[in-house]
């Protein structure tokens, strides 16, 4: 039986890390924002390795961590926070040069064929330790995303601004 991975997408500070947990409470297996975790471990042992340092070695070692996230899948539905497709959107906002083996591992590494992506919403989104984007910065990077996911041919799907069990009741019920 395949997996039918999903992802989820949009810009920082969206909803998308509250929407994988409230999935992972009703019993879905889930992957987290791998992104986070780089720079949780990279300010807590003074490494470099930080998007606002040196994206490109960054987005290397996320790429890394994305692809290991997908061969780990388990579940008939299993739900990605961020994908390897999220990693060339970020290269390509910052014009950045996307490397031809991220490429081909996006499109060896296939997804569901509908991405769906968590809106800005004002509201809702906070910076912190992790994420220090503006508001502004944000709906560029989610424009970036967008354009992204539909470049490597998936149908993207904007996920309503509901509360966050409302968010994945809707989720659920279109990807049956």
């Amino acid at each position: 039986m395949s997996i039918k991975r999903i992802a989820l997408s949009g810009g920082p500070g969206t909803g998308k890390t509250s929407l994988i947990h409230e999935l992972e409470k009703r019993g879905y297996p889930c992957s987290h924002e791998y992104s986070r975790h780089i720079i949780q471990q990279s300010l807590d042992t003074g490494s470099r390795v930080l998007p606002w340092d040196d994206l490109d070695t960054f987005s290397e070692v996320v790429m890394q961590g994305r692809i290991e996230q997908y061969e780990s899948a388990q579940g008939q539905l299993h739900f990605f926070d961020r994908t390897i497709i999220d990693t060339i959107a970020y290269q390509e906002a910052d014009k950045l040069v996307v490397r031809e083996e991220w490429k081909k591992a996006a499109e060896e590494y296939r997804y569901f064929e509908t991405a769906f992506i968590t809106p800005p919403w004002k509201e809702i989104y906070h910076a912190d330790e992790q994420r220090r984007e503006s508001f502004e910065k944000l709906e560029r990077l989610h424009e970036f995303v967008v354009k992204t996911y539909s470049e490597f041919g998936y149908n993207v799907v904007e996920i309503p601004k509901f509360n966050v069990e409302e968010r994945a009741n809707w989720l659920l019920k279109t990807i049956e």
